[in-house]
């Protein structure tokens, strides 16, 4: 069974004004903290989104250095979140991964626990569509989607995230892992959130 990871960080850092994943967190780049997580999970390899400015100067030449890290430039992110997220499916389908768990970039503080956890439910659950992280009732990334969810990716369009697609009649067709740290599935979007993480 194979499960990729889709990690995006094409976003524009538009609410922080300045380009967010380049930020120091501790010895480590805001972007590059939970990218870390993603390569040392269980995960078969990490498909990192990235716009087409956007150099990867916050990547270290370690990771980038890894064969299980992919770096893709979306040449349409600038038309929104889905754009980022079907150019990862699009790897992901080329690769025939039977799965994918899509991060966001921004959220710094992600666990292998959590990863981990996530594709052992998955793999217990073969026939569920989807295993989403929920705090406080909330579904949340990241989520692990099979690849009976592609094409309903696929149709994404807009700033619309895979969270759009979470509702009505599916939520009854896959599995919620409740996180019960806040800390865990905090994401950095303002200076005010950086200064937060800074002291997490």
């Amino acid at each position: 069974m194979k499960i990729s990871g889709i990690y995006l960080a094409a976003g524009n850092s538009s609410r922080m004004g300045e380009h967010k994943l380049a930020l120091p967190i501790g010895t480590m780049t805001l972007g590059s903290l939970a990218l870390e997580t993603a390569l040392k999970s269980p995960l078969d390899e990490v498909y990192v989104i990235t716009n087409e400015t956007d150099e990867g100067n916050w990547i270290s030449p370690k990771m980038r250095a890894t064969t299980k890290c992919i770096i893709v430039k979306c040449t349409t992110s600038h038309d929104g979140q889905s754009e980022s997220l079907r150019c990862g499916i699009q790897c992901a389908l080329e690769n025939q991964a039977d799965a994918v768990l899509v991060m966001l970039a921004d959220q710094p503080f992600i666990t292998v626990q959590m990863i981990t956890a996530m594709i052992d439910c998955f793999k217990r659950n073969p026939t569920c569509k989807f295993v989403a992280t929920s705090f406080e009732q909330t579904t949340m990334p990241p989520v692990l989607f099979t690849s009976a969810m592609y094409p309903e990716l696929m149709k994404l369009r807009g700033d619309q995230g895979a969270r759009a697609i979470l509702k009505g009649d599916l939520l009854q067709q896959g599995k919620l892992l409740p996180c019960t740290d806040r800390r865990l599935v905090f994401d950095v979007d303002t200076q005010d959130d950086y200064e937060k993480s800074k002291k997490m």
